[in-house]
């Protein structure tokens, strides 16, 4: 029997990787002179790489969200309920959870801001309703950690001039798209229908039909969609495209004269009201941007390596959701954590590894097992999920895709302990058994609660 061993929460660390220059033409050194050519290359390489990683998320999200909407997963300026909890068929959100009811919006800021309602609960119940921009950043947690929240919320965008009404709180973007998200906490199966009630009292609307309308709001029978870019530009140019598209429908194009790091990108046909003129570019420029974009990958890759500690083989990152002055390390996080919370509100702890550093496997039977008092010390509850290798929920004929303080009928040892089985085969007693997938790739993870005076549960987890 193998075993995953249980990590203690220590001190973050960041390695600092140097970017390494990959020229096409001779490596230069100090004693070096450039011709004009080569220095309007480095220049763009130089560019190019800022603007990679900085543009990082603008691009993801102008990519993703209108698949989302597409699908179903979410609505423009209103709330997409999901009130079930998710099991192996659901596929719209990787890493997902089933201890919470969610709902997810679109916050589309163009015209004009967006309400956000927060009911008052008849009983106490956890919840966390996430704002945040199109950087992938937390602008404002509702709930969580300081607890109910009840009120009004008005969200403005970077180009709102006018007056908040009445008693309301703003809450203001810096990109004009944004995102919205509910998590109720369910406690077990017999508890969702409580949960999905207080569901339904959380609203999101455009702030006119709120002022017109109040709560009995009726969004239009046919949601509308988001445009999307169709890209000309050459494979090798395409992430700049992308990017420049995404500037002109998320940025102010105030942006363009008021923000020196965006006004430093016209240098390479960047800007937020032109979006990206490829076709004016000389082929040096050229070069230098798509050598940039290799470039930028790879760096993306390594600062989500350093991310973060390790320990006892499970790794614990805490800059989800605030990556501050580091570009790089904010596109590592929506590449591998998209959407994660502010530490001090939840931990997402992951693992591929067992207590010998070897590969978990669906072939072998592991054991997690926890001393008495040594259960994670949360303020609401603590919660380990089972993904396979596309990180979404493993089909299992026992219906169960996570396990935890939430779980009916856990079983705890006669000393205190508790120890959960993680394995393909159904064991004799199910009580603590949580269901492995057959193939060679599993990845158990651990959401925590860090101990704050208030409420805090698991939202999710990423590889």
């Amino acid at each position: 029997m193998h075993k995953l061993t249980i990590a203690t929460i220590g001190a973050t660390f960041l390695l600092a990787f140097p970017v390494m220059s990959q020229a096409v033409h001779a490596q230069t050194s100090p004693s070096t002179t450039l011709s004009a050519e080569q220095a309007r290359e480095e220049n763009a390489y130089a560019l190019g790489l800022q603007a990679f990683l900085w543009g990082y998320p603008l691009r993801y999200y102008s990519l993703s969200t209108p698949k989302g909407i597409v699908a179903g997963g979410t609505y423009i300026n209103d709330f997409r309920r999901f009130p079930e909890l998710k099991t192996a068929k659901d596929r719209f959100v990787v890493t997902p959870n089933n201890v919470t009811v969610d709902a997810y919006g679109t916050l589309d800021l163009t015209a004009e801001p967006v309400v956000v309602f927060v009911p008052a609960l008849t009983e106490p119940r956890w919840y966390l309703v996430q704002i945040g921009d199109s950087f992938d950043e937390v602008v404002r947690n509702i709930g969580g950690i300081k607890g109910p929240q009840p009120g009004v919320y008005v969200i403005t965008g970077p180009d709102f001039a006018g007056a908040v009404h009445g008693d309301m709180t703003e809450v203001r973007l810096r990109t004009k798209i944004g995102v919205a998200a509910v998590r109720i906490l369910a406690k077990g199966a017999a508890d969702l229908p409580k949960a999905v009630e207080a569901q339904e009292g959380f609203h999101l609307m455009p702030l006119s039909a709120y002022l017109r309308d109040g709560l009995a709001h009726k969004p239009p029978a046919e949601r509308p969609l988001m445009a999307t870019n169709d890209s000309k530009a050459p494979q090798d140019l395409r992430f700049f495209d992308e990017l420049g598209y995404a500037m002109s429908q998320r940025l102010p194009t105030s942006a363009d004269s008021d923000d020196t790091l965006v006004a430093s990108f016209r240098q390479i046909g960047l800007s937020v009201g032109k979006g990206f003129e490829w076709q004016s570019l000389d082929q040096p420029t050229r070069r230098g941007l798509a050598r940039a974009a290799k470039a930028g990958e790879q760096i993306v890759d390594r600062k989500w390596e350093a991310a973060g500690e390790i320990a006892n083989g499970w790794k614990y990152t805490f800059s989800g959701g605030r990556a501050g002055y580091d570009p790089g390390l904010r596109a590592a996080l929506i590449k591998y954590e998209l959407g994660a919370q502010l530490s001090d509100q939840v931990l997402y702890p992951n693992t591929a590894v067992d207590d010998k550093g070897e590969s978990l496997t669906g072939e072998r039977k592991y054991v997690l097992r926890f001393d008495a008092g040594k259960l994670p010390p949360v303020s609401v509850f603590w919660n380990m999920a089972m993904y396979g290798s596309d990180m979404l929920f493993v089909e299992n004929e026992f219906d169960r895709y996570s396990i935890g303080s939430t779980t009916d009928g856990l079983k705890p040892g006669a000393d205190g302990s508790l120890t959960i089985l993680i394995q393909k085969d159904r064991p004799a007693d199910t009580s603590n058994w949580l269901p492995a997938p057959s193939g060679r790739s599993i990845s158990p993870c651990a959401s925590t609660g860090r101990r704050r005076r208030s409420s805090m549960a698991p939202i999710g987890c990423q590889p």
